[in-house]
């Protein structure tokens, strides 16, 4: 069987040096053009199956080679991957109108551009094989374009697409109609919950498959109001989550816990029933209420005492720094340093004199919130705070 040709438009040819060698140690024949011109040169003689530019090259750059590309009958399906550094929305809608496969942002992730440059051979070769029609798309991740930004840029571009998300092991899709968002859908939540539900996912992947569909309108909503409320989502879940244990933890109810005051409440409590923990996102993704609220009432909870952070590592780190300090304070005992030790009891205030939960939380207000803050209610951080004359002073005693 004939190896499959790749050809690589390059003004440097040392950035794409290590994606060249994988690509070879995958079976594929790769040759580098360190021009336009040099590379319709190349597709004469060497025939790619698949071409892979620069977004940014002198003279004539990679959106201009994809349209002479085009324009020739011989080549116009060629398959076609920009690579580059795409940050500003006006450049991700340039892109989006291409009729290009896809798109690789720089650096490249080597292990990554080898399996969707593989994926996109191995799927046409299916598609010549069954005569079905393929459709153009990209991909990416949500830490870099999140579900605001794919639906802005959509927008402008007016694109018909299926855009499918996947985050927390769970798969959404959304479908749009000329730039318009139409219907979406996550696990059996209904459109609309659907929808802002993934608003709030920043850590995942997304593709994008521009092509028609033949869902029917379930979204009555204007794309700007849809818009303006994910944006006022995110927000407002970064906020919440800057005020809680991180999404990961592990929590549960506590053994004196009070009943639960509402229905939200006894809905979380019925989550974690029969000493079941939990971690927080997964309240999050179980609960069929709103995230938003569900997080709320997290947190009423929490401060109530009726739910608790499970003991994780930090907490062990936590003694054996608790244990250090008691180590140094008998070593100051030992050298008969009664006013170090008075100073040590004057600054870490032992556990039996911490405050009451209301004087907490009016402390807390006057914080600033975050993790920081969370931990240091929750007894995670121990750190000591010494001003210089204080510093001092221990010197001085230890050092006789």
């Amino acid at each position: 069987m004939d190896r499959k040709r790749i050809l690589i438009n390059e003004k440097e040819p040392h950035e794409v040096a290590d994606l060249r060698k994988a690509l070879v140690a995958t079976g594929y024949d790769v040759r580098i053009a360190e021009s336009s011109a040099q590379t319709l040169e190349l597709i004469e003689g060497f025939k790619p199956n698949l071409l892979i530019s620069e977004v940014r090259m002198p003279v004539m750059d990679g959106p201009h080679l994809l349209q002479e590309v085009r324009n020739r009958p011989a080549t116009q399906a060629l398959l076609f991957v920009m690579i580059g550094k795409l940050r500003t929305v006006e450049e991700r809608v340039n892109i989006l109108k291409l009729p290009i496969d896809d798109y690789l942002q720089k650096p490249l992730d080597i292990d990554e551009a080898v399996v969707r440059i593989d994926n996109l051979i191995k799927e046409i070769e299916l598609l010549s094989a069954s005569s079905q029609p393929r459709w153009r798309g990209f991909n990416g991740h949500l830490s870099e374009m999140n579900l605001v930004d794919l639906l802005q840029t959509i927008e402008v571009g007016k694109k018909t697409c299926v855009l499918k998300l996947r985050a927390h092991e769970k798969e959404g899709q959304v479908f749009v109609t000329e730039g318009q968002v139409i219907d979406a859908e996550l696990g059996g939540l209904e459109a609309r919950q659907a929808l802002l539900r993934m608003f709030t996912w920043s850590d995942g992947t997304f593709q994008v498959e521009l092509r028609p569909h033949e869902r029917t309108r379930m979204l009555t909503i204007a794309n700007r109001d849809l818009i303006s409320e994910g944006l006022t989502r995110q927000h407002r879940w970064r906020q919440l989550t800057a005020q809680l244990p991180p999404l990961h933890a592990q929590v549960m109810l506590a053994p004196a816990a009070a009943p639960p005051a509402n229905e939200e409440e006894q809905a979380l409590f019925n989550l974690l029933e029969n000493g079941a923990v939990k971690r927080l996102l997964e309240l999050v993704e179980e609960n069929p209420a709103d995230d938003l609220r569900t997080l709320t009432v997290f947190k009423k909870l929490l401060e109530r005492g009726a739910i608790q952070a499970v003991q994780t590592a930090s907490a062990n780190k936590n003694g054996e720094s608790t244990q250090w300090l008691k180590r140094l304070q008998d070593e100051v005992q030992t050298r008969s340093a009664a006013p170090v030790d008075s100073l040590f009891k004057a600054v870490i205030r032992p556990v039996e004199e911490a405050p009451q939960p209301h004087e907490r939380r009016r402390a807390d207000r006057r914080q600033q919130a975050g993790r920081r803050q969370y931990d240091r209610r929750n007894g995670l951080l121990r750190k000591l705070y010494l001003n210089k004359s204080e510093l001092l002073m221990i010197r001085e005693k230890l050092s006789h």
